[in-house]
């Protein structure tokens, strides 16, 4: 008789938050911190999904509504680490802002092409948005966040309203890290954190190396093991 090897299959700790009117799963435990490839790799490897922006602020707005030791967690971890969102930026000069929700990653970080991305647009692709310069940047109130048209672009205007309403927690106003303009193209990725300890309230960053030490939860799709 042949010798049939053993199958294991352990559980796993599942994190549902409501994401565009769907369930959206994320697994714990959270991969990283490490750098932004790196970590996308690392979920990858386990079998799941990078989060784009609009994901992750889902998840943070749910564990900021919760008082769980996940969502406590996650709390405390954006204190001293950012939460990649796996959003790219490409800033191009007098124009703006390329966004793309996941990109293909190269030497570290996304590899945005600007012709493949005003395609995609024409096609009314939806992972693709373009967003003027013009918008608010640094310091401003969580209704202002809200109905800033970076923020909705690069998480979606209910991402944007979940932000808001995640910002309006702390007792200092949110403030958005990136570019007013730029004089070359400037390829960035996109992060969450919560300098509660520098006088900051919620930081929503557009302007990250994919350098710095960051951590993320992969998320299942549906039906997957």
């Amino acid at each position: 008789m042949t010798a049939q090897k053993l199958k294991v299959k352990e559980g796993r700790t599942e994190l549902t938050v409501e994401h565009d009117k769907k369930d959206l799963t994320f697994i714990h435990p959270y991969l990283g911190p490490n750098t932004y490839a790196n970590v996308q790799n690392s979920i990858k490897e386990a079998k799941l999904e990078a989060p784009t922006m609009a994901q992750t602020a889902s998840l943070v707005h749910a564990a900021f509504n919760s008082d769980d030791k996940y969502s406590n967690e996650i709390k405390e971890k954006l204190k001293t680490n950012f939460l990649w969102g796996f959003t790219g930026i490409l800033y191009v000069p007098q124009e703006g802002a390329y966004i793309q929700d996941t990109p293909e990653i190269k030497n570290g970080m996304p590899y945005i092409n600007k012709s493949k991305l005003v395609k995609k647009l024409e096609q009314n692709d939806s992972s693709v948005r373009f967003v003027q310069f013009g918008f608010k940047t640094e310091s401003m109130k969580p209704s202002e966040l809200a109905k800033n048209k970076f923020i909705q672009a690069l998480a979606t205007e209910e991402g944007a309203e979940k932000l808001a309403e995640i910002a309006d927690k702390f007792d200092k106003d949110p403030y958005l890290w990136s570019f007013k303009s730029v004089d070359t193209l400037t390829t960035r990725v996109s992060a969450l954190g919560s300098n509660w300890g520098s006088g900051r309230g919620l930081d929503v960053d557009g302007d990250v190396h994919g350098y710095r030490g960051g951590f993320a939860f992969g998320y299942a799709q549906k039906n997957s093991p």
